[in-house]
Formats: structure tokens, sequence, C-alpha cells
């Protein structure tokens, strides 16, 4: 088969959880099994083990860098998000993210994933599963974070897939 060019060239990174998500994690999967035990309930195991369960099947895995998209690879299912327009992409401060809520989605239950807005950024979804990696894409029409654990490589592949403004 003969070279496709650069068009079919990927990057693979992979997203571990931080400290504070494996606590969370551990103590929300837990908790509502010591609480079935106590109360002999199957229900409220069983219930515990299901939100447990999607929450860990939506949490991102990896991010692949392709030259049109970042898909976020999850086990329920892929999500990619288009580089169009991308105007700044850097590693994360401290000031993005003051005044930061949740409006929908896990706030460290096998990570941070969802909509959320700060006073910053504004509206963003986040697909991020360790805080101390956080990258941002600002693009035109929508504002991602990830958390990559080669925060520099992940931005060189952006970088080198899409003409973006650095900050």
């Amino acid at each position: 088969m003969a070279d496709a060019g650069p068009s079919n060239r990927t990057n693979h990174f992979a997203a571990s959880y931080d400290l504070t998500t494996k606590i969370i994690s551990a103590l929300v999967v837990v908790f509502p099994l010591v609480i079935a035990a106590i109360v002999h309930s199957i229900f409220i195991g069983g219930l515990g083990l299901l939100i447990a369960f999607f929450a860990f099947a939506y949490s991102p895995r990896a991010y692949v860098v392709t030259d049109r998209a970042i898909e976020v690879e999850r086990l329920i299912g892929n999500v990619e998000v288009p580089l169009e327009d991308v105007r700044e992409t850097r590693r994360i401060n401290t000031d993005d993210l003051r005044g930061g809520i949740r409006l929908l989605g896990s706030g460290g239950l096998f990570g941070y994933y969802g909509l959320f807005r700060t006073t910053r950024l504004g509206r963003c979804t986040w697909y991020v599963t360790n805080r101390k990696n956080v990258v941002v894409i600002i693009a035109q029409s929508k504002t991602t974070l990830y958390s990559p654990d080669d925060v520099d490589g992940f931005l060189e592949a952006i970088r080198a897939s899409m003409p973006v403004r650095e900050a």
C-alpha cells in the first residue's frame, strides 16, 4: 500500500488519573458497597456500582491528535473535537480556572469532564483526568481542556497539525 502522506499521521497520548481523582473514585465505589452491606440492600450497592461504571465509561482514557482533530478515547464511545479555527493552545494557568463551576459532568469521579464555566475561559468542555497536566485549546467555536501525560508532546503535535498562536 502506498504511503497516504501526512493526513494519516496520528499521535497517541495517555491520560492518567491524578491522586485526587483516584481517591474520589475509590471512595465513590466503596461507599455504596459498605452502605449496601450495612442495610442489606442489593439495590443500593447495584446503583452505586452502576453510577461508578458509567462515570468510568465516560472518562477520558487517552487522546489522539490527527491532522484535523483531537479524538478523546472513552470506553462508551470516542469524541472527536475538530481543530478548526484554533486561535490558541497552551498550558493552563491558575487564573484560567478562577470562578469555575461545573454545569454538567463529573467533578472528580474518574476525572473532570463535561461542561464547565470559568470567569476567564467562559463556557468550556473538559476532558481532564489530571489537574497538573491541563492544556487549553481555544477555538472560534469552542474552548476545550485536556490533560495528557505528555503535555509538551501533545502541544507539539497540535501545533504541527494546525497553525495556532502561542500564548
